[in-house]
């Protein structure tokens, strides 16, 4: 009997699956329990649901196992690129101090109108103008001006550097936040201490993405 249990016990799940199937048939298709004995039929609703307890368990099990393995994999990979990329770009303002203020350019509606009509007659085609102006009627135009009060210019070449030490960790959020950093330094009129838009974004995205993987590693 104990060799039954242990077989049963450690029996894969699409064997017990199967086996559930099989004697659930045999016990509900008439032409079927016409093939088991007489005697043993009876024991054929008891088979089914224990047969059915032990499949639903293995599969709980194994979803258990399944969901574990996974957390464990984030975690390590969390705690990797925290390690790797976002606790050094955070050390680099330890000793430097970004500040920053938004201005809303469209606070009232009126403002939001006049712009939705600029929006349709600059715009080109019918779509274009109604998306454009549509878009426009819900757009405040929030604009942030940041810079950097004491510690010198914002650390994009030294962020650049560390990414490039750890381009396998790297998401692609962080990659275009450089890019797109980068290339606003070359767009946009940049003195010493000013710190463009992108350049605030990719900062705020450093933070964000810090404190979410501090807290996933740490989970």
């Amino acid at each position: 009997m104990k060799d039954i249990w242990d077989g049963i016990k450690d029996a894969p799940l699409w064997m017990l699956t199967a086996a559930a199937v099989i004697v659930g048939a045999l016990w509900q298709l008439p032409e079927l329990s016409d093939l088991v004995p007489q005697d043993y039929r009876k024991f054929l609703p008891l088979a089914t649901l224990l047969l059915g307890a032990f499949a639903i368990t293995r599969a709980v099990s194994a979803f258990m196992s399944i969901t574990q393995l996974k957390r464990a994999r984030q975690r390590e990979l969390a705690s990797a690129r925290l390690n790797k990329l976002y606790q050094p770009m955070v050390a680099l303002f330890i000793e430097r101090h970004l500040t920053a203020s938004s201005a809303i350019l469209a606070p009232y509606l009126k403002n939001r109108i006049g712009n939705a009509f600029d929006a349709f007659r600059n715009g080109r085609g019918p779509f274009r103008k109604v998306s454009g102006a549509w878009r426009a009627l819900g757009d405040r135009r929030v604009s942030t001006f940041a810079g950097m009060e004491y510690g010198g210019e914002f650390p994009l070449e030294e962020i650049k550097s560390i990414m490039r030490g750890a381009t396998d960790f790297a998401d692609i959020q962080l990659i275009n936040c450089i890019r797109r950093a980068d290339r606003s330094r070359y767009e946009e009129e940049h003195l010493g201490t000013e710190v463009t838009e992108d350049e605030y974004s990719l900062a705020e995205y450093i933070f964000s993405e810090h404190a979410r993987l501090t807290a996933l590693a740490e989970r």
